[in-house]
C-alpha cells in the first residue's frame, strides 16, 4: 500500500473530466425514466400492467447486482486503477443494449403478441441495467476518492451534477426532435442509436482523463457479504441511507408519471399547437424548465452548504420539494403557467438532492476507513444505488399498477378516476415520503469538524 497523502485543489481538467461522465448516465436515465414506459404502452402496444411488471423485474435484478459490482470494483487492482477498467468495459455494451431496447418490432396486432413483446422488453432492459451497473457503480465510487477536502467534495459533485443536468437537457430535446422527425417506432430506434453511441463516447473520454489514487489500491480484501454487512456498522451512513431512501421514493413516482400528467391532466392548449414547433411537446418543455432550474440552483446550494453545512442545506431542499409536490394537487387542465412554475421550483430542489447527499457519503466513507483501515467506496455506493433503484422500481411498478387497475387507456381522454389517482400519486404520495426523509435526516450529525478529526486520525489532515 502506498503512503497516504492528502489530496485537495483538484485541477479543472480532473474535475470536469470526471464530471462529464455523468452526462452519459443522466441522459440515458431520463429517457428510460420518462419515455420508456410511455413508448411501450402507447407506441409498441404492450399493456400497462405488463410494462409495470417488466419495470419491476428488471429494476430489482439491477438493484441486486449493484452490491456485487461494488464489491468487485473495490477488490480490483490493475495498472490503471480499481474503477476505470469497469467504466471502459461498460461503454460499448451500454450503447448496444440501449439501442435494442428502443428498437422492438412494431406489430400490426400487438394484443396478440403480448408475451413476445414483454419478453423482448424485459430481456434488453435487464441487459442494459447490467451493463449500466458495471459502469455506474465504479464511476460514482471514483468520485469519493478524488479529494479529501470537505467543501471540495461538494464542488466536485456539483460539477458532476451540472454535467448530469446538461445531459438531461439533451435528453428532453433530442428524443422529442428525433421522434417527431422520423415518426413513431423509427424515431425511437434512431434516438436509441444516437444517444447510445453518445453515451459510449462520453464514458470513454471521462475514463481516459481521470487518474486514480494508487494509495487506495491493494488494501486487505473482504468477502462480499462481509463487505456489505460491515457497511451498516457505520451509524452515520445508516441514517444518511434511510433519509435518501425516503427521499428517493418521493422523487421516483413523479419521474414515472410526469409525461402522463402533462398529457392527460394539464393537456396541450390550442395556442401551444399553433405557436410551437411540432417536435416540441409540452412535456419536453416542462422537463427542460425543471432541468435548467436544477443547473442554475447548484451554485446556490454549493454556497449555502458552506454556510449552513451539508445536512441543513439538504434539509432545506427537501422542505422545498415537499411544498412544491403538495401544490401540484391544485393543477388543472390548461394550467401550463402554474405547472411550469412548480416544475421550476421542483428543479431547484432537485439540484440540491443531486449535489449534497453523494458528497456526504464520501465523508462517512472516511469515517469507515478510520474504523476498518479499508477503502470500500464501491460497497458504499453500491448499497446507495441499490436502495435508490429498489425504491424506484417498487414505486414505478405500484404507480403503473394503480393506473392499470383504475382503467388507464393509452391515447384517449382519461376518466375522472384515473385523473384523480394520477394527481394523488404525483402530489400527496411523494410529499409524505419527503417529510419522512426530513425527519430521519434530522438525526444525521457528521459535520465538517468531525471529518477533520477523522482525517487527522488517518494522517490526511
Amino acid at each position: 500500500m502506498s503512503q497516504l497523502t492528502r489530496v485537495e485543489g483538484l485541477p479543472a481538467y480532473t474535475t470536469w473530466g470526471y464530471g462529464v461522465g455523468n452526462a452519459a448516465f443522466s441522459f440515458l436515465g431520463l429517457v428510460i425514466s420518462v419515455n420508456l414506459q410511455f413508448f411501450y404502452t402507447d407506441v409498441v402496444g404492450l399493456g400497462a400492467l405488463l410494462v409495470a411488471w417488466a419495470l419491476l423485474i428488471a429494476r430489482l435484478f439491477d438493484a441486486f447486482t449493484d452490491p456485487l459490482i461494488g464489491w468487485a470494483s473495490d477488490q480490483t487492482d490493475t495498472r490503471i486503477g480499481r474503477r476505470r477498467p469497469w467504466i471502459f468495459g461498460a461503454a460499448i455494451p451500454i450503447a448496444i443494449a440501449f439501442y435494442f431496447l428502443f428498437s422492438p418490432p412494431i406489430l400490426e396486432n400487438p394484443a396478440d403478441s403480448q408475451t413476445y413483446l414483454l419478453g423482448y422488453m424485459l430481456s434488453f432492459y435487464i441487459l442494459l441495467y447490467l451493463f449500466w451497473t458495471i459502469g455506474a457503480v465504479p464511476y460514482f465510487s471514483l468520485g469519493a476518492e478524488l479529494t479529501d477536502d470537505y467543501h471540495e467534495r461538494v464542488k466536485l459533485i456539483a460539477v458532476r451534477e451540472v454535467c448530469a443536468l446538461t445531459g438531461l437537457l439533451l435528453a428532453t430535446a433530442a428524443p422529442a426532435f428525433l421522434i417527431y422527425k422520423f415518426e413513431g417506432g423509427d424515431g425511437y430506434s434512431i434516438m436509441g442509436a444516437v444517444l447510445g453511441c453518445g453515451a459510449a463516447l462520453i464514458l470513454t473520454i471521462s475514463g481516459s482523463v481521470v487518474k486514480e489514487r494508487p494509495e487506495f489500491r491493494g488494501r486487505e480484501k473482504m468477502r462480499p457479504f462481509e463487505s456489505w454487512i460491515k457497511t451498516f456498522d457505520n451509524k452515520h451512513f445508516r441514517r444518511l441511507l434511510l433519509a435518501f431512501f425516503f427521499n428517493g421514493i418521493g422523487a421516483a413516482v413523479p419521474a414515472v408519471l410526469v409525461i402522463y400528467v402533462s398529457i392527460y391532466i394539464i393537456g396541450t392548449p390550442t395556442w401551444w399547437s399553433q405557436m410551437m414547433p411540432g417536435w416540441w411537446p409540452t412535456w419536453a418543455f416542462y422537463l427542460q424548465l425543471y432541468i435548467f432550474s436544477g443547473i442554475c440552483s447548484i451554485p446556490f446550494w454549493n454556497y449555502l452548504a458552506k454556510v449552513w453545512g451539508k445536512r441543513n442545506t439538504w434539509g432545506a431542499g427537501i422542505a422545498l420539494a415537499t411544498a412544491v409536490t403538495i401544490a401540484v394537487w391544485w393543477g388543472q387542465e390548461g394550467d401550463v403557467g402554474y405547472f411550469a412554475i412548480l416544475l421550476i421550483l421542483s428543479g431547484f430542489s432537485f439540484g440540491n438532492t443531486m449535489t449534497l447527499p453523494p458528497s456526504m457519503v464520501a465523508d462517512v466513507i472516511d469515517y469507515d476507513e478510520s474504523l476498518t483501515g479499508r477503502r470500500r467506496e464501491g460497497s458504499y455506493f453500491s448499497i446507495w444505488t441499490f436502495v435508490h433503484k429498489l425504491g424506484g422500481a417498487v414505486c414505478g411498478f405500484a404507480a403503473l399498477q394503480v393506473l392499470g387497475y383504475m382503467g388507464y387507456e393509452p391515447g384517449v381522454p382519461q376518466t375522472e378516476q384515473v385523473k384523480f389517482w394520477l394527481m394523488f400519486l404525483f402530489s400527496w404520495f411523494p410529499a409524505l415520503f419527503y417529510m419522512l426523509a426530513a425527519i430521519v435526516l434530522f438525526r444525521y450529525d457528521f459535520s465538517a469538524a468531525d471529518l477533520k478529526d477523522t482525517q487527522i486520525q488517518l494522517g490526511r489532515a
